[in-house]
């Protein structure tokens, strides 16, 4: 599947111990209609260092249209932003 490397809104919990958990996101696709995603379960969450960039990686199992999907979701921490990284399926 390609990179997409869409920059998302993102809600998400930041626990007492700095642990991040995203909850929901939303992106413009590309007919330029808003598309919500409600996050049913993280599959897997780690820290990721590319090219000297910190970053937190969660694969995430979401809702979207009715319609269940995996998504690769990425926090930078020096540039505090979300990206869909990519849609698995």
């Amino acid at each position: 599947m390609d990179a997409l490397n869409l920059q998302v809104e993102m809600i998400c919990v930041c626990s007492t111990d700095g642990q991040l958990s995203p909850l929901r996101f939303r992106f413009e696709d590309s007919e330029h209609r808003l598309q919500t995603v409600l996050i049913t379960e993280i599959l897997c969450d780690k820290e990721i260092c590319y090219v000297g960039i910190e970053a937190f990686q969660f694969v995430c199992r979401g809702v979207m249209d009715g319609v269940e999907k995996m998504f690769e979701l990425r926090y930078t921490v020096r540039t505090h932003k979300w990206i869909l990284f990519r849609e698995i399926y």
